[in-house]
């Protein structure tokens, strides 16, 4: 018995779950207040790390040594 496919997958193909809820999205009414804030948390997120700023050590506790 052979675990691989016979027939090529199909690449192009999009469900009708896919379709509605690519149209579903498109809705102005769409965009809840949840929706919104999740979005702008993850903007934020991706904002802080693709702009990574890294921290000048502090070198104020050796002075006194």
């Amino acid at each position: 018995m052979s675990f691989w496919r016979r027939q090529p997958m199909l690449r192009g193909y999009v469900s009708e779950v896919d379709r509605f809820l690519h149209a579903f999205d498109q809705r102005p009414e769409a965009t809840s207040v949840s929706r919104q804030a999740e979005e702008l948390k993850y903007e934020r997120i991706s904002h802080l790390r693709d702009n990574a700023q890294a921290k000048q050590p502090s070198i104020r506790n050796w002075e006194e040594f």
